[in-house]
């Protein structure tokens, strides 16, 4: 109790700063979720209550010259954790449609807008998503950018004009080092988004994904407004490691997967309070033994899934068929404050 009153009277005394300056304020804001999902294949229980409770703590100051200087921390709990716990700490300026983040970045990969839109269901998951042995931005301490030392490094801009957005970022897995390990090196990601009409054009590339020398993952998407309630969305996804990257990944994650390269097509359709989605997806990836490449038991995966709008917060719903030949059905509550 007296570490919840602490809490409480720590962000009580940042609110009640952020009302002393109209250039200062501190807020908090994030999502709390809670369904179940059944695993047809689990190797426990097939059957299980998932939740996550997220809050972003986020701080921000405005000089007079207009130039915005922020910072976010996140406390995060999923089931299974042993506690609540906070990631390492994000730094920012904004001035003009430009910025800039220090620390526990994003990067231009994981931060693009139409890799991830074919998921469904109240967890947002799709078998089309990347697998994404890049870096990204850590909910927790000790996530992927820490996988080789907490003491990671991630420079992140964005820049945007008129209907383009470029991002870049550079990602050093352990900065204090005098050189990275055999198989390391850091992380350096692109990416560019153009809106034009209807239309939506969106391409990033990685070197270095995930630290792991020689893997080089890219992307190229589009999508289609066909009317302000239904659009439709294709992307390709290059993933695919070589010899070399396959061997740097054992030694550094201790995983021999090659998740090679995947199509997903997908499409959403609002009806008043009612969104249904659906996608499917083909990869040709699979795990390595000895250099030879057992593929996944299927090349297709699909789902499809229904959002319903409860005002403040919605209901999903979705069932997917992964590679694996596994059913996932989920069904849960999202709200967002």
């Amino acid at each position: 109790m007296k570490k919840v009153l602490l809490a409480t009277t720590v962000l009580a005394g940042f609110a009640g700063a952020a009302f002393a300056d109209d250039a200062t304020s501190v807020k908090i804001s994030g999502y709390g979720r809670v369904g179940i999902v059944n695993n047809s294949k689990a190797t426990g229980a097939k059957t299980q209550v998932v939740n996550r409770l997220r809050f972003n703590i986020d701080a921000s100051t405005t000089t007079d010259s207009g130039v915005v200087f922020g910072a976010r921390l996140r406390l995060q709990n999923d089931t299974g954790d042993t506690g609540t716990t906070g990631n390492n700490a994000l730094l920012y300026t904004e001035y003009q449609g430009l910025r800039v983040e220090v620390g526990n970045t994003n990067t231009a990969y994981d931060n693009t807008t139409l890799l991830w839109g074919s998921e469904v269901g109240y967890r947002d998951s799709s078998f089309g998503d990347p697998y994404e042995y890049t870096f990204y931005y850590d909910s927790k301490a000790g996530g992927s950018q820490g996988a080789l030392s907490n003491n990671h490094m991630g420079l992140f801009a964005s820049y945007t004009v008129g209907d383009f957005t470029g991002m870049i970022s550079y990602v050093n897995p352990d900065q204090g080092a005098k050189s990275l390990p055999a198989g390391w090196k850091s992380e350096i990601a692109v990416s560019g988004l153009y809106k034009y009409q209807q239309f939506t054009f969106e391409a990033a590339m990685v070197k270095n994904g995930a630290g792991i020398s020689g893997n080089d993952p890219w992307f190229i998407g589009a999508a289609y407004a066909i009317n302000d309630n239904a659009n439709v969305g294709l992307n390709y996804i290059d993933e695919h490691m070589g010899t070399t990257a396959i061997a740097n990944q054992a030694a550094t994650y201790g995983t021999n997967v090659d998740p090679g390269k995947t199509i997903t097509l997908y499409g959403n359709y609002k009806m008043d309070k009612t969104t249904l989605k659906a996608y499917i997806a083909h990869n040709d990836g699979g795990s390595v033994t000895a250099g030879v490449l057992t593929k996944n038991p299927s090349q297709n995966a699909y789902g499809i899934g229904a959002d319903y709008d409860l005002g403040g917060a919605r209901l999903s719903g979705a069932v997917q068929r992964g590679y694996a030949k596994q059913t996932i059905v989920d069904v849960g509550v999202r709200f967002d404050f």
